[in-house]
C-alpha cells in the first residue's frame, strides 16, 4: 500500500467523525467546501487533523520488499476559552473511541494516546495522537 492510499483511507475515515460540525473539522492544507480559507469559530468546538510519519522498516523480503511505515494521526481539538473542561473531555473521548482499533486494507490504527494540553492563547486546546502502521 502506498502512503497516498493510506492517507485517502485515513482522511475518508476522519470525514465520518460527527463530534463537531463538518465545517469545523479541518484537514491540513484544505480550503472550506465553498473554496474559502478556514476561519476558526469563536463560539464552537473545532478540530484540526494532520498526519505525521515516524519511521519505515523492512518487514519482509520475499518476491518483493515489504516496507512497514509508521506514523501518527494528530487531532488538535479546540473549544472556546472559559467554558469549562467537560465539553473538551467529551470531544476527546469521542475521538479516542472513533479512532481506536480502526483497520482498512493494510492500514491499522493500533494505539490512541490520552489527550495532552496544547498552549493556545485563543482556545482551550488538547491534542490526541493515534499511532498507525501501513504494511
Amino acid at each position: 500500500m502506498k502512503l497516498s492510499d493510506a492517507e485517502q483511507i485515513i482522511y475518508g475515515h476522519i470525514g465520518q467523525f460527527d463530534g463537531v460540525e463538518k465545517d469545523n473539522l479541518r484537514l491540513m492544507n484544505q480550503l472550506n467546501r465553498n473554496g474559502t480559507p478556514f476561519k476558526a469559530p469563536a463560539n464552537k468546538p473545532w478540530c484540526r487533523v494532520t498526519i505525521q510519519y515516524a519511521d519505515s522498516q523492512i518487514a519482509g523480503i520475499a518476491n518483493e520488499l515489504c516496507i512497514r511505515d509508521i506514523g501518527f494521526i494528530n487531532v488538535q481539538c479546540f473549544t472556546p476559552l472559559n467554558t469549562g473542561t467537560t465539553e473538551m473531555t467529551k470531544l476527546c473521548d469521542q475521538w479516542r473511541a472513533f479512532l481506536q482499533s480502526f483497520t482498512a486494507d493494510r492500514l491499522e490504527i493500533y494505539k490512541v494516546h490520552a489527550p495532552q494540553d496544547i498552549d493556545d492563547k485563543d482556545f482551550y486546546a488538547k491534542i490526541i495522537r493515534a499511532e498507525f502502521r501501513v504494511n
